[in-house]
């Protein structure tokens, strides 16, 4: 055996490398305990491009529970006086929404009101999209709801089908795979009060409605297309009901029934729908019966439209007023592009039982954009049928200095009509980002009829919204109107929120009104007849809310798993002057459902508000509810809104309805 004895320099520098090598692992060693030991430091946003990054204030931070199923909370309590309460005594009410993302049952959702004092209160649970076998889901609503109807049957038609509020029970069976689609309701009707002790007003007798839709040849197409041949069939059968509100004699009660067919066909630039009617009534002798068609179609820039109509006398839908009484054809057309727009449609009718003559109604509107800055528009709507009425208006908006402002005159009149001349200016003010503010001037004119004095009245209308903080905001309108009469009316509607942190926040709002303004009824002659409200009313309450998110953030309504989301927001507001602009002078529309994708519902507040906080992004649809809107309103191109929502990101709409001119 031998041994080698490394010179005394390699041994040197062997033991240099040894100690080297060692020293880096005890550096490294003492870097991870150094790290380890000292706190973590909190990351802070770099100034790019010189945009200073917004804080975020420590009480707005709280633990967010991500596990389990998507849910949301909201609980209200509410202290305020009743709208049409003579006494204005203070109640106190309280509410709670809630929303469950399920795999396998659908998304769960309660939405409920009560007040103690009254006993009275609302309710609604509803399943909405349940997977079963073979394709199918199913939907079910418990609590007030609406009267079903298929899909084809809430398109936007020439004649306008009500539908009722009701007390009672639903469900929905659909296969989009095989365009099937099966509805079931059955309830009391009744009326929905306003807050804050919001709560259902019954009226007599029950409804109860069957409905089902086909999409023939539905099997490997679209589902989200309509293209195609469609079938539809709709029952309602109403019993011991009555069109008063506080019905007393036997015959104040009706049995009523009605049927509704419908046939559709949808091509890519075309469509064409028709729809047959029958309703039996106590009330009546034998049926009554009716029929119309719509069809219209797309050339380029051009969308045209034809149609015929014929109602008998009397006729209802289940004892709910239709149009009835007419027979008649319509044609209008379409023509836009993107600097000028025009349309018109004329109808011509005759009454079936010889009430009244032969007559026509027609309307037209045009609008040209001069440049960037000007616009201008008129137009006129004519009737000569069951008595003569005309109006006419023009209007020239322009941007300046201060904003948008917008000069408009109207005339009116016609056999027993009230004439009149309008002149209104509207303005849009330019004011600081996250405000809007917006005024209106107008003065009016009326002649003497109906025992009514010839009258010039003036009117100013404000609507506002302004941030008070980063945590706090102040929204409303206010209308006031100076008759030369003496006369003076006024309406108020003032909201104010304040976030106090990221769960719990307060509103109150204000409102008031009195007076009545005078009542200009819509020419179209198969418009639904107007539903009047009350003179004066006055209100105040105040409400502490507080709401609940748990859950995978990763999981938005409307997506899947993989998805951001960001929010949307919006107003529903009546378009009296049907510019497509919300004025000053035009106010909310409470108490309407708003769905997202069809799947997701929310009611509007009593200014119109709405909110869907937490939505996938990209393209979404938003949907105003027709049925749910006070007659004779409606929405504008089937009341849908595509809108693409990004992440992280809010989406604000104002959503226009208007009435029938």
């Amino acid at each position: 055996m031998s041994v080698r004895v490394a010179h005394p320099l390699c041994s040197l520098l062997a033991f240099v490398g040894l100690a080297t090598q060692q020293a880096g692992v005890w550096a490294q060693d003492a870097t991870a305990s150094r790290v380890s030991s000292a706190p973590e430091a909190l990351y802070v946003d770099r100034v790019i491009d010189n945009l200073v990054p917004e804080a975020l204030e420590e009480n707005e931070a709280y633990a967010y529970d991500r596990e389990g199923w998507p849910r949301f909370l909201r609980l209200e309590t509410r202290l305020g006086t009743q709208p049409f309460d003579q006494t204005q005594s203070t109640r106190i009410g309280y509410g709670i929404y809630g929303l469950l993302e399920t795999p396998n049952h659908g998304t769960l959702s309660i939405d409920g009101t009560y007040a103690p004092r009254d006993n009275s209160g609302t309710l609604t649970l509803r399943q909405v999209a349940m997977p079963l076998g073979g394709g199918w889901l199913t939907s079910n609503e418990l609590g007030i709801i609406n009267t079903p109807a298929p899909d084809i049957m809430r398109l936007p038609a020439r004649i306008y089908v009500p539908s009722a509020i009701l007390q009672g029970v639903g469900t929905e069976f659909e296969n989009p795979e095989q365009g099937l689609q099966l509805q079931a309701s059955t309830g009391e009707p009744g009326r929905l009060d306003f807050l804050p002790a919001s709560g259902f007003r019954s009226l007599p007798g029950r409804r109860t409605t069957l409905a089902g839709q086909w999409r023939i040849n539905a099997s490997g197409a679209d589902t989200l297309s309509r293209q195609g041949w469609t079938a539809a069939l709709r029952h309602e059968d109403a019993r011991g009901v009555s069109s008063l509100d506080s019905p007393q004699q036997p015959s104040d009660f009706v049995n009523a029934n009605s049927t509704l067919v419908a046939l559709r066909h949808e091509g890519a630039n075309h469509h064409i729908q028709g729809q047959v009617i029958s309703t039996q009534s106590s009330s009546l002798s034998g049926a009554r019966r009716g029929f119309w068609m719509d069809s219209e179609w797309e050339e380029g820039p051009r969308r045209h439209g034809v149609g015929a109509y014929r109602l008998e006398a009397d006729l209802t839908w289940a004892n709910l007023p239709l149009a009835n009484d007419i027979v008649g054809a319509y044609l209008r057309t379409n023509w836009a592009t993107r600097q000028w727009s025009a349309e018109g449609s004329v109808d011509w009718l005759d009454s079936i039982s010889g009430r009244s003559g032969s007559g026509y109604f027609a309307t037209g509107s045009a609008r040209w954009r001069l440049n960037r800055d000007h616009t201008l528009g008129a137009g006129a709507a004519l009737r000569r049928f069951n008595g003569d009425a005309w109006n006419t208006y023009g209007d020239w908006r322009f941007q300046n200095g201060w904003g948008t402002s917008g000069l408009r005159l109207e005339f009116a009149g016609g056999q027993d009509q009230i004439a009149t001349r309008s002149l209104i200016w509207d303005q849009e003010w330019t004011v600081p980002q996250g405000w809007a503010l917006s005024t209106s001037l107008g003065a009016t004119a009326y002649s003497a009829a109906r025992n009514l004095p010839a009258e010039t009245t003036w009117n100013g209308a404000l609507s506002v919204s302004a941030p008070l903080s980063s945590k706090a905001g102040l929204r409303g309108n206010v209308n006031t109107e100076r008759g030369s009469t003496g006369q003076t009316r006024n309406s108020m509607n003032l909201g104010a929120n304040w976030r106090i942190d990221a769960r719990w926040s307060m509103e109150g709002n204000y409102t008031r009104s009195s007076g009545r303004s005078r009542f200009s009824p819509s020419l179209d002659p198969l418009a639904p007849p107007d539903v009047l409200v009350r003179d004066s009313d006055r209100s105040l309450y105040a409400v502490l809310r507080y709401e609940f998110q748990a859950g995978s953030r990763n999981v938005p309504l409307g997506g899947k798993s993989s998805d951001g989301g960001g929010r949307i927001e919006g107003t529903v507001y009546f378009d009296a002057n049907r510019s497509g602009t919300q004025e000053a002078s035009e106010t909310g529309v409470p108490n309407v459902t708003v769905f997202l994708d069809n799947r997701y519902s929310v009611r509007t507040d009593n200014q119109g508000r709405f909110e869907f906080p937490f939505v996938a992004s990209g393209p979404r649809t938003v949907t105003v509810r027709p049925e749910t809107l006070p007659l004779p309103w409606n929405v504008i191109d089937e009341g849908q809104t595509r809108v693409d929502v990004r992440m992280r990101e809010s989406v604000t709409l104002t959503l226009p309805v208007q009435r029938s001119e």
